[in-house]
């Protein structure tokens, strides 16, 4: 009841905006959009093919991966302090089993329209004409907080280490102090922000997790809730002549929508111009999690079968370095990028994956090549049960050994942009393991999942991929 009287809200509030931007005369209202189209051709052979019931997006008895995003976004701004957005979502895939460590989970989906997020937006000096640098701005609706990622720099991201510091796409509010000035004559804009779920207290199940529980570990306690908040502080941008610098630090209280405790982590990024053409950014970022959260996968859920309930604190640094070079019709991009996380579980020994990933793209024109190496661990890691924990409790004793060899990813595509904000790509990837979810055009959550080549199912050994092609476009 209490979201449809919030949705009723924000129709109501978007029918009043309406009208005030047809009586305004001015630009107040855009719509804008997108469509992503992705058809690939499996190359697995029948040996690789998974058993029934094994997940979303497994092959069992086809190997080919179809992927379509369709977003149309509506803001309203009938006037300077008050803003209106509206996000209509729709998406078709065959989704992604969860592999510990190594694969996200993605839900299968069909091709079905939905709201994915809509908010209120005022600011409320701006409202009460203050003049100031600094203005707050307080919002509500369905919507995500998130990090800014100014330490993403690789088209691979596999410098990520922000990805689950947020909160959940659900209904939020937040309120946000902005401040616009100049410094030595330089721009210089700061923020500070803090986000809670509507429910406050109530916004996500508290779980059994007492180290060492067997059951009922990891299920929901009846009756009890936790909070959900989130806090950020963000230099957006502080200029040094034509190079600039951007940083943020981060908390969040049962960030990813599950009882996850405390989550901290913070990136920077430095971008170096060496003239009119030339451009190098560097960026670095740490997280850290407290519990219940699967960093490498980019997975936190309790559903049955894909538990992450049993990690515990996760620390990851990021790094990144690239280098952008334009000049006419030619354009080069290059980066290199990478983290070392140090996982914690309770009953495994502590596990630390170190990653790297190379990528570079070329354009001439409107035509363009690129590629790229995924790394997922550097050297060999164990993961097994640990020496004081009773095998029965664990899989009957687990170990298994990240290697190179098969955690390996590689992508290489070619494509033409068109006039009319059109782009086809022609690639082929093949990812492995830990290098599963990187990719660069192609899309981890619609490509089948088959077992790696000389494998039994039983060994969790997954790898993805295959000749794809590629149509997006935008307006």
């Amino acid at each position: 009841m209490v979201k449809r009287m919030i949705l009723a809200s924000f129709l109501m509030l978007t029918a009043v905006l309406t009208g005030m931007a047809q009586s305004g005369g001015g630009p107040v209202f855009s719509v804008s959009g997108d469509l992503t189209a992705i058809y690939t051709l499996g190359n697995a052979e029948p040996s690789q093919a998974l058993g029934s019931g094994a997940g979303n997006g497994a092959y069992e008895d086809q190997k080919n991966g179809y992927y379509t995003n369709a977003n149309i976004h509506f803001l309203f701004r009938p006037a300077a302090f008050l803003e209106g957005y509206a996000k209509i979502a729709a998406t078709h895939r065959p989704g992604s089993l969860y592999v510990p460590l190594q694969l996200e989970y993605f839900g299968a989906s069909d091709f079905a329209i939905s709201f994915d997020n809509f908010y209120g937006k005022i600011g409320v000096l701006e409202a009460f004409s203050v003049e100031s640098p600094v203005n707050i701005f307080l919002k509500a609706g369905k919507f995500k907080t998130e990090s800014s990622y100014f330490g993403r720099i690789s088209k691979f991201e596999t410098e990520s280490v922000l990805y689950m510091l947020k909160t959940a796409t659900t209904y939020n509010y937040e309120v946000e102090a902005d401040f616009r000035s100049t410094l030595l004559d330089q721009p210089f804009r700061m923020s500070a922000a803090f986000t809670s779920n509507f429910k406050y207290d109530e916004a996500t199940p508290r779980l059994y997790d007492l180290d060492g529980t067997v059951s009922p570990h990891g299920q929901p306690v009846l009756g009890e809730y936790a909070p959900q908040l989130y806090a950020s502080l963000k230099l957006h941008e502080l200029g040094f002549g034509s190079s600039k610098l951007a940083a943020e630090l981060l908390w969040a209280l049962n960030g990813a929508n599950i009882y996850s405790g405390h989550s901290a982590g913070g990136s920077l990024r430095y971008t170096f111009a060496a003239g009119d053409s030339l451009t190098v950014p560097v960026g670095v970022s740490f997280g850290w999690y407290e519990k219940n959260i699967d960093i490498l996968s980019g997975t936190a859920d309790t559903a049955q079968d894909r538990a992450t309930t049993d990690l515990r604190e996760t620390l990851s640094f990021g790094y990144g370095a690239g280098i952008r070079f334009g000049t006419g019709a030619l354009a080069v991009d290059a980066n290199v990028a990478g983290a070392v996380s140090s996982v914690a579980h309770i009953y495994r020994d502590p596990l630390t994956i170190a990653s790297l990933s190379v990528d570079s793209q070329i354009t001439w024109n409107n035509f363009f090549v690129g590629g790229g190496v995924v790394f997922g661990t550097l050297v060999d890691a164990e993961w097994k049960t640990a020496d004081d924990v009773n095998p029965s409790l664990d899989n009957n004793g687990y170990m298994h050994t990240f290697s190179l060899a098969e955690n390996l990813g590689y992508e290489i595509y070619g494509g033409v942009k068109f006039p009319s904000n059109c782009r086809v790509v022609v690639g082929f990837n093949q990812n492995k393991g830990l290098a599963m979810n990187y990719t660069l055009e192609s899309r981890a959550d619609g490509q089948i999942k088959y077992k790696q080549d000389g494998t039994a199912a039983g060994d969790r050994m997954f790898e993805t991929g295959g000749l794809f092609i590629k149509v997006g476009f935008s307006f």
